[in-house]
Order: C-alpha cells, then sequence, then structure tokens
C-alpha cells in the first residue's frame, strides 16, 4: 500500500501521466538525492532546535513557555514554507513525502522538548528521568499508539501533555497528509494544464 493509495498523495504514475511525457530517470535520481540531503539537513535543524532546550531544572516558567511559543511559531512557518515548495516542485510527490517526515519529525520534537521539561520542572513526573532521546523516544510512541509501557506519565502536568498530544495525534496524520497531497494534486494538474498550453516545451 502506497501513501497516494490512503487518500492523499498521489505517486508517481500520476506526475507522468498528468504530465504527459515519461519522467526523466536522472533527473528523478538527481532529485532523490536532493531529498535525502535536504532531509538529512531537516533532521540536523530538529536536532539543533532541541538542544537549546535546558537540560537542567529550571525554576523560572519563562524560557519553557518562550521556547514553546517560538517551537510552535517555527512549526507554523516551517510547514507553510513545505507547502509551498511542494506546489512549486518540478517533483510534487517526492517533496510531499519529504515534507511530511520533516513535519511529522518537528510535531514530535515539540513535544519531546515539552516532556523534557515536564520531567525536569517535576521529578518523577514520568516512570523515569527523560534527556531529547528518551522524550522523542516516548513521543514517537505515543503517536504510534504502541504502548510499550517502559516510560509512563505520573505526574498531573506529565498526563495533561501527553493527553494533548495524544488528541493532535488523531488527526494529525490524516490532516497532514491530505493537506501535502492536495498541495501536490494541484502542483500535478497545474503541470499538466501547462503542458496542454505549452505542448512544445519540454522544459
Amino acid at each position: 500500500m502506497t501513501i497516494g493509495s490512503m487518500g492523499g498523495i498521489p505517486d508517481g504514475d500520476d506526475e507522468a501521466l498528468a504530465s504527459g511525457a515519461p519522467i526523466d530517470r536522472r533527473d528523478m535520481a538527481i532529485a532523490i538525492v536532493q531529498s535525502i540531503a535536504r532531509l538529512f539537513v531537516g533532521f540536523a535543524f530538529i536536532l539543533w532546535m532541541m538542544s537549546l532546550a535546558p537540560q537542567t531544572a529550571d525554576d523560572s516558567v519563562f524560557y519553557p513557555v518562550l521556547l514553546a511559543v517560538g517551537g510552535i511559531t517555527v512549526y507554523v512557518l516551517f510547514f507553510r514554507r513545505q507547502l509551498k515548495r511542494v506546489y512549486k516542485s518540478r517533483y510534487p510527490t517526492l517533496r510531499a513525502v519529504e515534507a511530511l517526515i520533516l513535519t511529522a519529525t518537528m510535531f514530535l520534537a515539540i513535544f519531546a522538548m515539552a516532556y523534557v521539561e515536564v520531567s525536569l520542572s517535576q521529578p518523577g513526573s514520568f516512570t523515569e528521568d527523560l534527556d531529547n532521546f528518551s522524550a522523542y523516544y516516548y513521543a514517537l510512541t505515543v503517536l504510534a499508539t504502541v504502548g510499550f509501557g517502559d516510560i509512563a506519565p505520573n505526574s498531573v502536568s506529565a498526563r495533561a501533555v501527553t493527553m494533548v498530544q495524544m488528541s493532535l495525534d488523531i488527526a494529525f496524520i490524516a490532516v497532514l497528509i491530505r493537506i501535502m497531497g492536495g498541495a501536490a494534486k494541484k502542483a500535478i494538474r497545474e503541470r499538466a494544464r501547462e503542458a496542454a498550453e505549452h505542448p512544445t516545451d519540454k522544459a
């Protein structure tokens, strides 16, 4: 089952059919390599962003709140930028998949930072003290609804943040795929329209 078959993002064959010409395999290979490179850069940025979170307990709530607001703001701006890039990309499907991975990674990173802050400010909030890695792992298990039970929330604050993530997770994947898939489909329709208007233009 492909992502496209889940009702969100079209596959590569859709792009070829829409454009009326076969996809250049060499260009596609270059685009894939570039996409992988951008993913690594994106992951590095997200790791750097997570490193900004305090790693020691702090009585002041100003910095955690500022960090949360900043993280959400960065996420919204990042999401909008990814949508624009999907629409403008020569291979919208590939760019949409890339955008899905990066936005999902950042979504989990924001909650991971929140879990670290709760763990630091209220020791014992989880069954173990959380660092960036274990907090991200916990956020991912919540998203995946795996429920290993090795890390669990104990305090009201930890459970509250976990409940917020679970509530957002319900709609997160479906909405994200629909939005990114819609952008990719719109871009493919635009390519098809341009190809119909300029049939001799192979660029």
